[in-house]
């Protein structure tokens, strides 16, 4: 039976470990929230959940709201190797951008974090992490279609998959580190946008340039639609500017203000 998340105290803006409270979801009322597309209230359960990936079974968090028209997003954290995980404090941002907007959503710990199994592949290993995830997606919702986002090296892990499927509907990239990156990845691979592409970046990001962002985006215009927005004052890790952050992903993905 899946678990369904009562509280959490884990706001996205502090280096605390989330505390969540779960209980079995017969004997608990389903956490309510209002859709941003058209104001309709419905219930919403956040599960634990784990599904098969390459190197063995990953984790995951599946929220999914009651009856949702809209296709399911997979959600990819930053680098394995430098403390990113699902609980990363963009990823949750970007969660909450999407429920917001009904959009049943899977964030996921790639192989070898928290209790995902494996070890960090060196290079692009995670790429069959992030067909496993669109795999349990679909399965889920019985829809093809998918959104697809990743936050700094989840961008470049997500971006090599999402080019192989073209049933991805939408392609989220944040802090796209383009102009410096810790273990020599490029993304010189993106001959075009995976999907209609919005990219946001902090205008301070020390891994991904304004210049070089928009150079990017220059290129891949050229084969797709790419929007770029970028957020004020914020580094790569949108430190102090969620709100921000989060007000620049509903502008660029069209959701309009939050209710």
């Amino acid at each position: 039976m899946d678990l369904q998340l009562v509280r959490t105290h884990y706001n996205g803006e502090t280096h605390r470990p989330e505390t969540r409270v779960w209980a079995r979801a017969a004997h608990v009322r389903p956490r309510t929230a209002v859709m941003s597309r058209g104001g309709i209230a419905i219930a919403r359960l956040v599960s634990p959940v784990e599904f098969p990936g390459p190197e063995g079974r990953l984790e995951g968090l599946w929220a999914d709201p009651v009856a949702s028209p809209v296709a399911p997003a997979i959600l990819c954290h930053p680098h394995p190797a430098h403390g990113g995980s699902m609980h990363s404090k963009v990823v949750h941002t970007l969660y909450r951008v999407l429920d917001d907007a009904g959009h049943p959503t899977l964030r996921f710990n790639f192989r070898g974090v928290g209790a995902s199994a494996g070890s960090y592949s060196g290079w692009d290993g995670e790429v069959g992490d992030v067909a496993a995830a669109a795999a349990y997606a679909r399965k889920r919702t019985g829809r093809r279609s998918l959104w697809v986002a990743g936050f700094s090296f989840g961008s470049w892990v997500s971006a090599r998959w999402a080019l192989q499927d073209r049933a991805v509907e939408r392609f989220i990239a944040l802090g796209v580190p383009v102009s410096k990156n810790i273990d020599d990845r490029t993304f010189e691979f993106l001959d075009r946008p995976p999907a209609p592409m919005l990219i946001v970046q902090g205008d301070h990001d020390q891994y991904g340039s304004q210049d070089a962002v928009l150079a990017l985006a220059k290129r891949l215009k050229e084969k797709g639609e790419v929007t770029v927005r970028f957020v004020a004052h914020a580094d790569h890790f949108f430190t102090g500017q969620l709100k921000e952050l989060a007000a620049a992903l509903r502008d660029g993905l069209g959701f309009g203000e939050r209710a």
